[in-house]
């Protein structure tokens, strides 16, 4: 999202050969001088369309530049935006923002790209863009705050932009990409990252910022937060809410759900094992964790269960209640059955639960008769007869 404000002194009729002329020049110069950033923009096609206000990127790797917008800009500008757009699809910005807020995703991704460009002396940084002095050093997951969705300051110099540059995870129709189409979009911008890192490595112009991120690629091991964040992405709901009735019928007494316009999840449910196996070092890194993933997957309520070998409290928590604060009771032994005791007995609708323990228990005796998914989130032990595992571990 390197944009600017659309001013009345820019033109409306822009000579697109002459913007054609120095794009290529810019092209050519990055070539030269950035090999990296060259290479990765030489692959992806550009379009010169009025239909994005300044330039974009869509999921599939096809670059957009809104002639008017792009007509003033100088050789170096053209640079650090060619390459700024080519790093969204080689980062695969598009298939990693989930049920993100986009506006707010765009900008944590442009705040990452915009200050490894800086910092790699990437041409002209464009004024209007967002800049966050050493967020190349984080991922965007990181660095993404909802509530840039609203300001759209970003939390650094600059308005964050006019638009959004990153586009929907759809195909060139439109259509929204499958869990193995992303799969496979995703290995083939991480197959050409890699390529171009490894031809600019060659020349010795290969930036310590991109072959930090290339290392990070080679060598991935996935935290664990991150996959408990995919998962319970994977059931945020549409914008239908019986929560929120359509009311331009209630008053005929027809009850139809109405539109909410944030994404969310259904009911969840966090079980903590209170047996003393787990450190406050372990409660205080899922709590950091546990929060910035509700913000992003906003469930109707969430209910914490306390449990050793029994029941040893409650807590129940609706979105406007965030952050939460998990502080373990109890200190007995270890069983799982009196949370799924509470659970067959409670009459809410639960759509997940996430058992933190650290796997030693009575999980032999239960049985998976539950009406909702299951995921252990174990600090040792990940042994289980059903659900999903995910080990937690605070250093990763």
């Amino acid at each position: 999202m390197v944009a600017l404000p659309v001013m009345a002194s820019q033109a409306t009729h822009p000579n697109l050969d002459d913007l054609q002329r120095r794009v290529a020049k810019a092209k050519s110069l990055l070539i030269l001088d950035h090999p990296f950033f060259g290479s990765a923009v030489s692959r992806r096609n550009i379009k010169y369309v009025d239909s994005v206000p300044t330039a974009a990127m869509s999921a599939t790797g096809q670059i957009y530049m809104n002639p008017a917008w792009c007509d003033p800009l100088t050789v170096r500008q053209l640079m650090f935006l060619l390459a700024h757009e080519a790093m969204h699809y080689m980062f695969a910005h598009a298939l990693r923002r989930g049920a993100r807020d986009a506006r707010a995703w765009n900008i944590a991704c442009d705040k990452v790209i915009n200050d490894l460009l800086i910092d790699a002396k990437v041409g002209d940084f464009i004024d209007g863009g967002v800049h966050l002095d050493n967020a190349r050093l984080h991922s965007a997951e990181e660095l993404y705050d909802r509530d840039d969705a609203d300001d759209g300051n970003g939390g650094g110099s600059g308005n964050g932009g006019i638009g959004d540059d990153i586009g929907d995870p759809c195909d060139d129709g439109g259509v929204p990409l499958d869990e193995s189409q992303r799969a496979a979009m995703e290995a083939q911008a991480k197959i050409e990252t890699i390529q171009s890192a490894k031809a600019a490595k060659a020349t010795g112009k290969l930036p310590a910022g991109v072959e930090r991120i290339i290392e990070e690629m080679l060598n991935v091991k996935t935290p664990w937060h991150e996959k408990l964040e995919r998962y319970m992405q994977s059931k945020v709901r549409d914008g239908y809410s019986w929560a929120r009735p359509n009311r331009r019928f209630v008053g005929d007494a027809v009850y139809l759900p109405g539109v909410d316009y944030t994404p969310r999840m259904g009911e969840l449910v966090i079980a903590v094992d209170t047996s003393g196996s787990l450190s406050q070092r372990d409660i205080e890194y899922f709590n950091a964790h546990i929060n910035r993933i509700l913000h992003t997957c906003l469930p109707e309520k969430l209910t914490v269960v306390y449990c050793d070998a029994a029941i040893a409290g409650t807590a129940e928590y609706v979105p406007d209640d965030l952050p939460i604060q998990i502080r373990p009771v109890g200190g007995g032994g270890t069983s799982f059955r009196p949370v799924f005791e509470w659970l067959h007995n409670y009459e809410g609708d639960v759509e997940v639960l996430v058992y933190l323990t650290d796997g030693y228990g009575d999980q032999h005796l239960l049985d998976d008769s539950s009406s909702f998914d299951t995921v252990w989130l174990t600090t040792g032990n990940a042994d289980f007869p059903f659900g999903d595992v995910i080990e937690f571990d605070a250093d990763v």
